[in-house]
């Protein structure tokens, strides 16, 4: 075997000018974008817990209003119902009805 054929570290070619450019580039330009992306992404998180949220709020307030429908409903039956007691019972004491 000859020196050539031998391989030390001197022989790995070093990296092209293009190649460490690229690289420096791509560099920059992570350190630009990536804290406006990180920003983009906690708003979409933000956001999308904000939305939960009022969709929990939507559902509790939905089932209040409408446990408090059941309630005035209840409510107006039982107050017609004794309007119309009230109502028989004047009818059966007044004599001069005819």
């Amino acid at each position: 075997m000859t020196m050539a054929d031998q391989s030390t570290g001197q022989n790995i070619p070093t990296e092209t000018r293009g190649a460490r450019r690229a690289r420096e580039l791509a560099r920059a330009a992570m350190w630009r974008l990536a804290p406006a992306y990180a920003r983009r992404r906690a708003r979409r998180v933000s956001n999308a817990s904000a939305l939960q949220r009022l969709q929990d709020d939507f559902d509790h307030v939905s089932k209040r209003h409408t446990e408090q429908i059941e309630r005035l409903e209840e409510l107006t039956r039982e107050l017609v119902r004794t309007a119309e007691s009230l109502r028989r019972e004047l009818a059966a004491r007044d004599p001069r009805e005819t």
